[in-house]
């Protein structure tokens, strides 16, 4: 394949693609499925006659309640999941487009059925002394959950409007998903020689990492051209998911988006405001990170293309192939104990967790995902860079975390929460880091990971953070009742990224449209938990360190424990306490050894 080839999907070699068959053969069976699923109206005379205005009676018409809505959602999760997978493989691809709308729609239609549960369970004043008897007591963290939602809860047909419209209102993120993998489109650009390249969603962090800046900036410059065209377009899509999580904290009587967005996870504001503070009061390092870029690639002022370059050059590139990378992930987590290497193991060989190919239309980015039925799945691009190897360390890290809890909690408690995700894919990340530094005898190899560890910290904690202060300030706007223009949006963007990255670094104009390409903000208040996860892995890493027996118990502590308490219990029965200082200090320590060493060389 040439520079200006990428393959159709049905062009990619089987053995690079992930194995979905043990949700769905195709997209006829998992039709025949879908059909086999209730009925609206027969749904809702099912739930008429054995459930609505009788939960009171009795806690076993509870249990039975919630496990006819667990069974439902089960069969209701296979099918989504499926569908988006597929949709992931090409964004173009009508028929998954289209399946997937027909499964949103009726997740939306049916959760809309059930919204007579909370309302109705929050008026039982047995209910919490029912939920730690037989048989709901292992339903207590639900019911628990669901009684601190009682201030919040609507009557049951205002949960059943809101519901309803969950598609339509959700709909900002498909549209971005869309204009960035399917829409945009951008020039090709020349490198120092004068070569071609081709610039797509895919292949632009990998330019990014170029050591040829002549090519780094043609490919900013290009993938920024393109974008600002879109300015007033993406700005008005923007508004419209931080309007809709503002308009909604009002009228569940929280006091803002962020509030809201924390409830769910038990998650303090306290937290998230001191996370800013704490990272803005440990901006030198980043100071001094660019300072040190600076002299490493002999320049006068970091550019944003300049941030993600390798600090060390070599003759020649650093180069794996999908199988040496994954081997050098495997021997890594050999700390992690035989049963988890032979597990992820399987999933990267015979049991094709990942869809390493690229295709055109595929999703940019890596994620894993899965059902409490599948194995875990994992989408990534391999290009063969070292930092694909820390990507799929990372995504391996979410799928084992994924695989212990589905093996080790019933499907109501098996679901982690998105601040506890990151814990387990950094964990990965440092344990690659720390045995390429140590175990390896390649010193060009040192090096690129030791430019690779500081720039994941840059990345996961400096860079989140910059992005979590970003969409404070933008819900801030709508909160109050404002409307926000691209202007005022660029300008928040660049004056953060001022502050942040200081006076080694220049901001060329295009910079300040950077915030629109990003996906995660149509997950609103989603990135501080990279930097929160970083920091509590951070903690793990040292504790396996130094007591291996104890920081085995308390990793696998976290792994086994899903959803089964509030993120901040698991972490600190896992010995991470995330309302202290101490994870993020250390995590700084840290940082500061790297820079120091970086010096070194």
């Amino acid at each position: 394949m040439n520079n200006f080839q990428i393959n159709k999907r049905n062009e990619v070699d089987l053995s690079e693609t992930w194995d979905l068959s043990d949700l769905f053969s195709d997209f006829e069976s998992w039709l025949k499925f879908f059909e086999k699923l209730p009925a609206e109206n027969e749904l809702k005379k099912i739930l008429d006659t054995k459930f609505r205005n009788q939960l009171k009676t009795s806690p076993e018409i509870i249990h039975e309640c919630f496990q006819f809505k667990d069974n439902l959602m089960r069969q209701l999760e296979n099918l989504y999941v499926y569908a988006n997978l597929k949709l992931s493989e090409d964004v173009a691809d009508n028929r998954a487009n289209e399946f997937c709308g027909k499964i949103s729609s009726k997740l939306a239609s049916i959760s809309a059925l059930f919204s007579f549960l909370e309302p109705e369970l929050v008026q039982i004043e047995n209910l919490e002394i029912w939920s730690k008897e037989t048989p709901l007591n292992k339903y207590t963290f639900r019911i628990k959950n669901i009684l601190k939602y009682k201030p919040h809860l609507l009557s049951e047909k205002e949960e059943a409007l809101l519901s309803q419209l969950s598609v339509p209102l959700g709909v900002f993120s498909d549209i971005h998903s869309k204009w960035s993998n399917a829409d945009l489109k951008f020039n090709s650009v020349k490198d120092s020689k004068n070569n071609d390249h081709v610039v797509s969603q895919s292949r632009y962090g990998l330019l990014m990492q170029s050591e040829d800046r002549t090519l780094r900036k043609n490919a900013f410059d290009s993938y920024y051209s393109e974008i600002s065209k879109w300015r007033n377009t993406i700005s008005s899509n923007y508004f419209g998911t931080i309007s809709t999580g503002s308009i909604s904290s009002k009228i569940r009587n929280f006091s803002g988006y962020l509030e809201q967005e924390l409830f769910g996870d038990d998650i303090p504001v306290t937290l998230y405001d001191n996370l800013i503070t704490s990272v803005k009061s440990k901006l030198n390092y980043l100071h001094e990170s660019m300072e040190l870029r600076c002299k490493k690639l002999k320049i006068e002022k970091v550019s944003p293309y300049d941030r993600y370059a390798p600090l060390f050059t070599s003759e020649s590139p650093l180069k794996f192939s999908w199988e040496e990378g994954r081997d050098l992930v495997l021997k890594s987590l050999v700390p992690l104990g035989n049963e988890y290497v032979e597990i992820a193991k399987k999933g990267l060989t015979t049991e094709r967790w990942i869809d390493r190919c690229e295709n055109e239309g595929k999703r940019s980015g890596a994620f894993s995902w899965g059902t409490h039925d599948s194995r875990p799945y994992i989408l990534q691009t391999w290009n063969g860079t070292l930092n694909d190897v820390f990507t799929l360390a990372h995504e391996l890290g979410h799928s084992m975390h994924s695989y212990y809890s589905h093996k080790s909690q019933p499907f109501h408690t098996s679901s982690y929460t998105i601040f506890v995700a990151e814990v387990a894919s950094t964990l990965n990340e440092a344990l690659l880091a720390d045995y390429l530094l140590n175990e390896v005898e390649n010193n060009e190899l040192k090096k690129s990971v030791l430019s690779k560890s500081l720039e994941n910290f840059e990345a996961t904690v400096l860079r989140q953070v910059l992005f979590a202060a970003y969409e404070k300030e933008a819900s801030k706007i709508t909160d109050t009742g404002n409307t926000f223009t691209p202007d005022t949006l660029d300008e928040i963007y660049i004056k953060l990224n001022k502050e942040w990255y200081g006076e080694n670094s220049d901001y060329p104009e295009f910079l300040k449209h950077e915030w629109m390409r990003i996906p995660h903000f149509y997950s609103p208040f989603y990135v501080y938990k990279y930097a929160t996860s970083y920091c509590a892995s951070a903690s793990l890493f040292f504790q396996l360190k130094q007591n291996k027996e104890n920081g085995l118990k308390n990793i696998f502590s976290l792994l086994k424990a899903g959803g089964s308490d509030t993120s901040l219990n698991i972490l600190k029965s896992s010995g991470v306490d995330m309302l202290s200082t101490e994870p993020i200090n250390f995590a700084f320590q840290n940082y500061k050894k790297l820079l120091d060493f970086s010096k070194s060389f």
